[in-house]
């Protein structure tokens, strides 16, 4: 892709995107996992979906629940909102609930190369992104129960309680 005024970092989510049908951001830091997160880039083009984020996970576990979500949505699932989604988390028995991110949050502090990566490939904005959040203790953020470290953990990017 060399002479197509492309980074480098850009010509590589394209690739990435043509070969394994997806590219993976995480954003992670070893002081302080409550502000990493994991979205994919290319989920929309490749399995007919909205991009994904996951928040308040560590690297390694945020990315697997990125290539769980991608390979489920491959064999068939439809991710929307207040859906229940088993199996993202790599040794946990919990359920992730996805939930629709209000545009207000299509900002690039969190979905900065699925973006880039959308707008390249359209010529429009980013329309839609899911939420993957997960239960703490048996609860959600949105339980009256929930601990205060869920809050912490998985900033609300989505408006409400499921449906």
């Amino acid at each position: 892709m060399s002479g197509t005024g492309l980074s480098e970092y850009e010509e590589r989510v394209i690739s990435s995107v043509q070969e394994n049908g997806y590219q993976i951001v995480s954003v992670f830091d070893p002081e302080d996992i409550t502000s990493s997160f994991s979205y994919s880039v290319g989920f929309w083009e490749t399995v007919g979906q909205p991009e994904i984020i996951i928040l308040g996970l560590d690297g390694s576990m945020g990315r697997y629940a990125v290539e769980e979500a991608f390979r489920q949505c491959r064999n068939g699932l439809t991710i929307t909102d207040g859906k229940a989604i088993e199996g993202l988390l790599k040794g946990y028995d919990e359920t992730c609930v996805a939930r629709q991110v209000h545009p207000d949050h299509f900002v690039r502090d969190y979905f900065n190369s699925a973006m880039w990566y959308h707008q390249w490939r359209t010529g429009q904005p980013l329309a839609a992104a899911m939420q993957l959040v997960w239960s703490y203790s048996g609860y959600y953020p949105w339980d009256d129960e929930a601990p205060q470290e869920i809050h912490e953990d998985q900033p609300v990017l989505y408006i409400g309680k499921p449906h």
